[in-house]
């Protein structure tokens, strides 16, 4: 079964981390310099309050992605299957999240 692929998980999991920096990128180019108001994310927009934007990005996608390693280092690395779905779903998540922060500063920049 494809889903239970290590290679998989690898593709799956270097796509994570590229959607991740694109997320970062986007979300910095919505909010700089301080516009946390367009944040839809109430933890990541008090972490941006507290920490501004960029040092916020770098913290939150860090334990985000520090995270993401642990599990598969603890719970899933015998078993692709969970950590592939996990993935599939987190980067379905996080590209709708991309696409929605660019066309959002796309608004932003045509006013």
């Amino acid at each position: 079964m494809i889903l239970n692929n290590y290679q998989l998980s690898q593709v799956l999991s270097v796509i994570f981390v590229i959607l991740n920096i694109l997320d970062g990128h986007s979300t910095y180019i919505v909010l700089r310099p301080d516009h946390f108001k367009r944040e839809r994310n109430p933890i990541a927009r008090w972490i941006f309050r507290k920490l501004s934007v960029l040092r916020g990005i770098i913290i939150w996608k860090s334990v985000l992605l520090i995270a993401l390693l642990v599990l598969i280092f603890t719970q899933y690395l015998d078993e692709p299957y969970f950590l592939n779905i996990i993935l599939i779903i987190a980067n379905l998540f996080f590209t709708w999240v991309v696409i929605h922060n660019y066309s959002v500063y796309k608004k932003l920049k045509n006013c």
